[in-house]
């Protein structure tokens, strides 16, 4: 019998401080530490909907009602900034690397360019690369190559000459 009284009083008390409002402000609070653990703007819309909510809930809107606008809120909030605010803040941006930024360019060799040993190393743009050909012959020291690609560490070459040039892959005298 004594159990059942405390029960009673502990859900009797429990049930007092509990309100609509209440409970909008524990989820908001809840969203906004979830938010602030991830730093992925991954919660914020429902943070967002929550303090609406709660601005409802405080106006005396009824239950149903606030949780349609619970909903709403957050899709609205989850589709605006997806579609708007995400793009703008993460604009993507390929940084270019040290291999991306060498295709195409005159390099010197330093060191003989031997398909068959796969060894030799170029200078480009002022730094030294392992280099490499797919030709069947080598390509002596002191001659100018044109970066073709980047297989793994080594810039695949060939034979630079004013046959083969392009205008697409002109550069100055500077890049050597």
């Amino acid at each position: 019998m004594f159990f059942d009284i405390c029960l009673s009083l502990g859900v009797v008390v429990a049930m007092t401080w509990f309100s609509w409002p209440v409970f909008w402000g524990i989820v908001l609070v809840a969203m906004v530490i979830l938010e602030i653990s991830t730093l992925n703007l991954v919660s914020i819309w429902f943070a967002l909907a929550a303090l609406i909510t709660l601005i409802a809930a405080l106006l005396g809107v009824s239950l149903p009602l606030q949780f349609v606008l619970f909903v709403f809120c957050s899709a609205v909030g989850f589709l605006i900034f997806t579609l708007l605010i995400r793009p703008k803040i993460q604009k993507i941006r390929t940084t270019p690397t040290n291999a991306d930024r060498i295709i195409g360019e005159i390099g010197i060799v330093l060191e003989a360019i031997c398909p068959v040993e796969d060894t030799g190393l170029i200078r480009v743009k002022g730094q030294s690369w392992s280099a490499r050909t797919d030709l069947d012959y080598r390509i002596e020291k002191d001659e100018l190559v044109r970066v073709v690609s980047i297989r793994g560490v080594k810039a695949v070459v060939i034979p630079f000459s004013e046959e083969n040039s392009s205008e697409e892959f002109e550069t100055s005298d500077s890049n050597v």
